[in-house]
């Protein structure tokens, strides 16, 4: 799930920079430098004097600022004091970075932090985690922590906030319906049906899924052919995380797969089929010696698409464009 996750947060630093922005309501240039800093957090345990290991799901750096990202399957009551120590371990060990360069004073400078909850739990708040903090003078403060309800977010809703990398998490979906069944009082015979029909859910979101993706791809710069197959891949593996433990759900599984491979090979077959169409547009124009505006306009290819036909014909007819160098 962690590996995932970072997964998800790695694809490119524009759709980093786009997630952050949306989830913490910033506006931070897309070509500014992201830094994913290390996970790993250390304590002095109270039972023994050895350090504890604890990991944090994302810690992104940004012009400076230090964003900190949980994504939660359950929540409980101590919920906001794990996210609070959370960050004052990140503000310790950037404290530990220039201990030595303090003039006035130590200050600990916690990071903007969010948790995303992946798992339907209506008890769940709906904005945020708040808990109060008393000093020792009595001076009181209100620590909150912004989260997402994933459960009600939808691949469109996805797409309008800039949160595309998240789309994945959509095979979250029915695992609370599998589990209720499982908790439920009906039969044996009965459950495997429910649970069953259940999984064949998935074949839904994996086409839904892949669609979205596929249409991203297609129609934002952003999203790479590399990108998709990264979401596609982490669908794949966060379902067989979930669920590879269902009867039937191997053979689920292999029909989702086989059904949208099929669409996106069927789609990239389109879109190669409708790329090749445009460069025999743009090649039959120049061998008729149209304008270059001309062929830019019917064509919709690039220069450097249309730098490369030009190479592939006769001297006499590259003379007439200023595409190529000299």
């Amino acid at each position: 799930m962690d590996g995932i996750v970072k997964i998800l947060f790695r694809l490119s630093d524009k759709l980093t920079i786009r997630m952050i922005n949306s989830l913490f309501g910033k506006k931070i240039p897309l070509d500014a430098k992201v830094i994913t800093e290390s996970g790993e957090l250390h304590r002095f345990s109270q039972a023994d004097p050895t350090v504890e290991e604890i990991r944090a799901d994302m810690i992104v750096n940004i012009n400076g600022e230090r964003y900190h990202i949980e994504f939660e399957t359950v929540n409980n009551k101590l919920m906001p004091v794990r996210v609070f120590e959370y960050g004052f371990m990140i503000a310790i060990r950037e404290l530990k970075s220039y201990v030595t360069h303090i003039k006035n004073g130590i200050q600990l400078n916690y990071p903007k932090q969010y948790v995303i909850f992946v798992e339907q739990n209506d008890a769940i708040p709906e904005r945020e985690l708040t808990m109060k903090v008393i000093l020792w003078d009595g001076d009181e403060k209100e620590y909150k922590v912004p989260i997402m309800r994933y459960w009600l977010e939808t691949p469109e809703s996805l797409e309008a906030k800039g949160l595309e990398p998240l789309l994945p998490l959509q095979v979250f979906k029915i695992r609370k319906g599998l589990i209720e069944i499982a908790r439920s009082r009906k039969t044996e015979v009965e459950k495997e049906k429910l649970t069953e029909e259940k999984l064949r859910e998935i074949i839904s979101i994996y086409t839904e899924v892949t669609e979205k993706i596929r249409n991203w791809t297609e129609n934002d710069e952003f999203l790479t052919e590399y990108h998709a197959e990264q979401m596609l891949l982490a669908v794949q593996h966060l379902s067989e995380y979930l669920y590879s433990g269902y009867k039937k759900y191997a053979e689920i599984e292999s029909e989702a797969i086989k059904m949208t491979e099929s669409k996106w090979i069927v789609s990239k077959w389109l879109r190669e089929g409708e790329l090749n169409s445009r460069k025999e547009t743009a090649h039959e124009m120049f061998v008729d010696g149209k304008n270059i505006l001309e062929i830019k306009k019917y064509s919709k290819l690039q220069d450097d698409d249309l730098a490369d036909i030009l190479r592939g014909l006769p001297t006499d007819i590259q003379r007439k464009y200023d595409l190529l160098p000299n």
